[in-house]
């Protein structure tokens, strides 16, 4: 097996163990919130997990839909430059 077909296969298997992690984190966080809300009053129940308890893909999500919304908002001249940036990036490695 060569370095690189090793490195590819160490990052496969690294991205399945996280999504097996944020999977159990769900579950987890979602059974939790609904052991809280069975304790509280109605008008005082919370109906999104990621508000009760608050997880690190929680915060990489936000980030990214924060960067959607300012390249969405960007004019075409600091588009281009985005764009330039983004092939310079790739150019260079």
């Amino acid at each position: 097996m060569r370095p690189g077909e090793f490195l590819e296969a160490l990052e496969a298997h690294n991205e399945e163990v996280a999504a097996d992690r944020r999977h159990m984190g769900e579950l987890i966080r979602g059974a939790t919130l609904r052991l809280f809300n069975t304790q509280v009053a109605q008008k005082s129940r919370m109906r999104d997990p990621a508000k009760f308890w608050r997880m690190p893909w929680d915060e990489t999500r936000q980030s990214e839909n924060d960067e959607i919304r300012r390249l969405e908002n960007l004019d075409e001249a600091a588009t281009q430059k985005e764009v330039d940036k983004f092939f310079s990036r790739l150019k260079n490695g």
